[in-house]
């Protein structure tokens, strides 16, 4: 008798294109075709032979008459649909010229980031949206010290300015409950007029009590928790190391992931670094952003795309000293 091969996923391209208000564009499907009169993000096939950036250029052309210039990766999903697997290859686009357009007919719209989730999408676009949503860079706050609260406070706030920050994990792990949260509700004040958003790595219930933005899961939390800790509208991280890891932190669908460490750190000088083949492995293991960790700076942030990060967390790479 003759097993027949598994049949590989369809290889298909998207855009996630922007315009100057930082606006998404979306377009709506055919009803006549799979996953008909949902909307999407523009892209197609990736024909045999096809590198999945000339892919993207082409189809971006042929669907809203739009030139891309350049984009980088975004996220892969792999999803089956039961009479369809695909593997979604979804890159963002960073320089583009034309008018967009629905050019083969199809309707198009700009959408505000924060009114994605209204639209109704195919099952595996939800998994773009929350990597649309998630910056590029996750800082890390460094040992926290109470005798040198006002420096810390100081380089905090100089870190946020300077880089950009949008998230933030608060990390204290050496500071007595009370105490941690006494200086958390002073980083939500800090935070607040710069528009970042605060990740407490503490227990799960103290989230809400004093009005933070979610949770970053140490990998033992992780482990312990037999579900999500916290409501969909508040974020939820975790730490991750292993394959283990990445599937308990899918089975409780936490937002994202962090995963290192890729290169030597100063923190952690005899653990072994996983580098970026094993990196780019593990992120293979879930649909879900990943960020990269351990010795890493702004400027490795090409390096992470290619490999399959959302981008970098850091502790050093992103702290003004």
């Amino acid at each position: 008798m003759t097993t027949q091969a598994a049949k590989p996923p369809l290889h298909v391209v998207a855009g996630v294109i922007s315009n100057a208000q930082n606006q998404v564009l979306i377009a709506l499907r055919a009803p006549n075709v799979h996953q008909g009169s949902l909307w999407e993000f523009s892209g197609g096939k990736v024909e045999a032979g096809e590198m999945p950036l000339h892919a993207l250029k082409r189809e971006l052309a042929e669907e809203l008459n739009i030139t891309v210039e350049a984009a980088r990766p975004l996220i892969q999903v792999n999803f089956s649909y039961g009479d369809c697997a695909i593997l979604l290859d979804v890159w963002r686009v960073t320089e583009w010229h034309g008018e967009a357009c629905g050019h083969e007919g199809q309707k198009i719209a700009w959408c505000e980031i924060h009114e994605l989730h209204q639209r109704h999408f195919p099952a595996a676009n939800y998994h773009i949206i929350e990597a649309i949503k998630l910056p590029e860079q996750y800082l890390i706050t460094p040992d926290f010290n109470p005798n040198q609260s006002a420096d810390f406070f100081y380089q905090l706030e100089s870190s946020i300015a300077e880089h950009s920050i949008d998230i933030i994990q608060f990390r204290a792990k050496q500071l007595a409950d009370n105490t941690y949260l006494h200086y958390a509700e002073q980083v939500l004040q800090l935070t607040e007029r710069y528009g970042t958003r605060v990740l407490l790595n503490t227990d799960p219930k103290y989230v809400m009590q004093i009005g933070a933005h979610g949770v970053h899961l140490s990998t033992q939390r992780l482990h312990n928790c037999q579900n999500r800790p916290l409501p969909n509208h508040l974020k939820v991280a975790a730490s991750c190391h292993t394959t283990e890891d990445i599937q308990q932190a899918d089975a409780i669908s936490v937002d994202f992931m962090v995963v290192g460490a890729v290169k030597p750190t100063q923190t952690h000088p005899n653990t072994l670094p996983l580098g970026w083949e094993k990196f780019q492995h593990l992120t293979t293991l879930t649909n879900r952003p990943i960020y990269a960790l351990g010795g890493l700076k702004p400027i490795d942030k090409t390096t992470a795309w290619h490999y399959g990060a959302q981008g970098i967390a850091a502790i050093r790479g992103l702290w003004e000293y």
